[in-house]
């Protein structure tokens, strides 16, 4: 089910998967830490996907949220042709 996402920021309190299509280059904010954290998709990608094991000790869920760039539309190639998905990671303080 698709759903719209109104916040201009999230918190995670409980496990966390979502998609976020046509989000290309997001921007993570640690308050805790006051770090910052963009993600900078500079070719292909359209998409962004965020999750966290949320209330699971083993993988470690206080100490990660994980940031996928993601294209989810098809790419359709022709033979000899080639597809290009560039990222970056740019850290800086808030």
């Amino acid at each position: 089910e698709m759903q719209t996402e109104e916040r201009e920021s999230i918190t995670i309190t409980e496990e966390y998967d979502r998609v976020y299509k046509g989000v290309n280059d997001p921007v993570l904010n640690d308050k805790g830490t006051g770090k910052a954290l963009s993600v900078l998709n500079t070719a292909g990608w359209e998409d962004t996907v965020l999750w966290n094991p949320y209330g699971n000790e083993g993988m470690g869920f206080n100490n990660f949220v994980c940031v996928e760039s993601v294209k989810f539309d098809s790419v359709t190639l022709a033979a000899g042709e080639s597809w290009v998905g560039d990222m970056a990671l740019k850290p800086s303080d808030l």
